[in-house]
């Protein structure tokens, strides 16, 4: 299976592989090695029956999977998202909003989370056990709260995207429930935004968002983000085992 993603990756296809989901992406028409990708993707699909591994996901622009026959076929397409980029070429706002940094293995981290996220304290804990997996050097330094009048507010995890020439990316974000419509979200992003080009040595941000995500895009673009022309399809494949 690693054969097959690295492959993959030779092609253009980006993978994090996690405890029990393998993550695919392309973001640009490869029509030249549609064939190849699709094949490569079918039998990652029929080896997953054998392995410890759960789930894939995968997304690429539309009119790509359109070449692709095997994935269209086999895997379940689930969203469409948009994508926003920005170069850290040119200057951020330089009103940086107050944050801390914390660490992810503490039981006031991973409450903290639940509530923001609206998930019980174990599904929390699988969840920053899975971004551990997944981006293991960076983990310790991605947990990030935006704090305003000494009160945590909300949640933002920047990284870099591995095998990327140093773009930066956000895992998740998410304001408390407690804060919801106190317009945070624009100061949220920016934070992560700030993380990523002064302490992650970030080149660029990409983010991407649901189509009908109204509020978040509208967050990347008061932050200077630009809309990408093309969308991306999601999609996925799980087994039950």
């Amino acid at each position: 299976m690693d054969l097959l993603l690295q492959k993959l990756q030779r092609f253009g296809v980006h993978y994090i592989k996690g405890d029990n989901v393998i993550i695919l992406e392309i973001l640009e028409n490869r029509h030249n090695h549609a064939a190849e990708i699709d094949m490569l993707i079918n039998e990652l699909l029929t080896q997953l029956k054998s392995s410890k591994l759960k789930k894939v996901k995968f997304e690429c622009p539309k009119t790509f999977l359109d070449s692709l026959n095997c994935t269209r076929t086999k895997m379940k397409i689930i969203g469409e998202r948009v994508i926003y980029t920005r170069s850290f070429t040119t200057p951020l706002d330089l009103s940086l909003p107050n944050y801390e940094v914390w660490s992810i293995f503490e039981n006031n981290s991973i409450s903290f989370l639940s509530e923001v996220m609206g998930k019980n304290y174990i599904d929390t804990e699988k969840f920053l056990t899975g971004m551990r997996i997944e981006l293991p050097s960076q983990v310790e330094k991605m947990y990030t709260v935006h704090i305003v009048n000494n009160e945590p507010v909300g949640v933002v995890f920047p990284h870099i995207e591995p095998n990327t020439d140093k773009e930066g990316r956000i895992f998740w974000i998410g304001i408390h429930p407690d804060f919801l419509g106190k317009r945070l979200g624009k100061n949220l992003h920016l934070i992560g935004l700030h993380r990523l080009k002064d302490e992650f040595k970030a080149k660029s941000y990409l983010g991407m968002t649901q189509v009908d995500n109204t509020q978040m895009r509208n967050i990347m673009v008061s932050n200077g983000c630009i809309q990408n022309k093309n969308s991306v399809i999601s999609l996925q494949h799980s087994i039950e085992k």
